[in-house]
C-alpha cells in the first residue's frame, strides 16, 4: 500500500473477519440492507429450518429469526459469530456453529441454505467445488440453494487495482480509512486492505485488516452449479440504496423447478 511506504510504517496483516477485524467489518457492512429484502421474500415460501453460510455477525441471520424463522448461522470466525450471538442472546430460533463452508455435518437438512454479502468469492474453485457438494447434503429434496456475486458493473471494478478514502462510521463518528485493492492473478483474484488514516503514523505499527477475493462473475457460477448438479439458475437484481450492482443466484437440485425470477422482488 502506498501510503505505508510514505510514511515509513510497519504493516501488521489482521484478517478482516476476526479478532479486531469484525468491529471494523460489522461497522462497514451492518447497515447495509442489501439482500435482506430478497432473503425474507425466499424465506417466506420456506418450510423448516434456514441455514445462513457465511453469517458473520448476522445481518442476514437477524431478520430472518425476527421474521419467525428458525435459523442456523454457521462461520468459520467465532468472533463473528460471538456479535450475532450478542444480538439475540438465548434465542430459542438461533443455532450458531463455526464451521468452514466448504466442509461442514450438520444433523439435519434445510428447506432454504443462503449466502449473503458475495461471500462465496471468498473461495476458489476447488473451495467452490466443496462447498456445492456440501450443500447438497444439507438440502432437502425441493429445496432452494441462493447466494450473491457483484454483477458485471460491479466486477469492472474489481479487476483494476486502486487506493481512495472511504469514511467509515465509528462509534464516535465516522472514520477516514483507506481503501486499497491489488489485482492479481491476471484479474481474476483481489487482495483488499483496509488501514486506518489516523493510524499512519511515521515509522509506526499499523494495523492492516485484509482479504483475499476471488473476481467472479454469475456466467461462470451458474456454470458450476449445473456441473455440480443443481439446476440452471434464475438471476435477479438485488436492490441496493447506493446503486451497488449485485445479482442473486436461486437454483435448486436439477430437475426441480426453484423460485422465479420475481420471487425476491417481492
Amino acid at each position: 500500500m502506498a501510503r505505508l511506504r510514505t510514511v515509513g510504517a510497519v504493516p501488521k496483516e489482521q484478517d478482516l473477519y476476526s479478532g479486531a477485524g469484525t468491529d471494523f467489518y460489522d461497522r462497514l457492512v451492518g447497515s447495509d440492507r442489501a439482500e435482506i429484502r430478497e432473503m425474507l421474500a425466499l424465506a417466506r415460501g420456506t418450510e423448516g429450518p434456514i441455514l445462513d453460510v457465511a453469517a458473520g455477525s448476522g445481518r442476514l441471520t437477524v431478520p430472518l429469526v425476527r421474521s419467525g424463522k428458525r435459523v442456523t448461522a454457521i462461520d468459520l470466525s467465532d468472533d463473528m459469530l460471538s456479535r450475532l450471538r450478542r444480538t439475540l442472546p438465548d434465542h430459542a430460533t438461533l443455532e450458531c456453529v463455526v464451521a468452514d463452508m466448504r466442509d461442514f455435518s450438520l444433523p439435519q437438512q434445510f428447506g432454504l441454505v443462503i449466502i449473503g454479502a458475495t461471500s462465496i468469492t471468498l473461495l476458489d474453485r476447488v473451495g467452490r467445488s466443496l462447498l456445492y457438494a456440501t450443500v447438497r447434503r444439507h438440502l432437502t429434496a425441493h429445496g432452494v440453494f441462493a447466494f450473491t456475486v457483484a454483477g458485471n458493473a460491479s466486477a469492472e471494478s474489481f479487476s483494476v487495482s486502486t487506493d481512495c478514502e472511504i469514511e467509515v462510521p465509528g462509534p464516535d463518528g465516522a472514520e477516514t480509512y483507506v481503501f486499497s485493492q491489488q489485482v492479481e492473478e491476471d484479474g481474476a483474484a483481489r487482495i483488499v486492505n483496509w488501514v486506518r488514516v489516523a493510524d499512519l503514523v511515521e515509522g509506526g505499527d499499523v494495523t492492516v485488516l485484509t482479504s483475499r477475493l476471488r473476481v467472479l462473475d454469475h456466467v461462470l457460477l451458474s456454470r458450476e452449479l449445473v456441473h455440480a448438479g443443481f439446476a440452471v439458475p434464475a438471476v435477479s437484481p438485488v436492490r441496493t440504496l447506493g446503486g451497488e450492482d449485485i445479482v442473486l443466484l436461486t437454483t435448486t437440485f436439477a430437475g426441480h423447478s426453484g423460485a422465479r425470477d420475481d420471487d425476491a422482488s417481492r
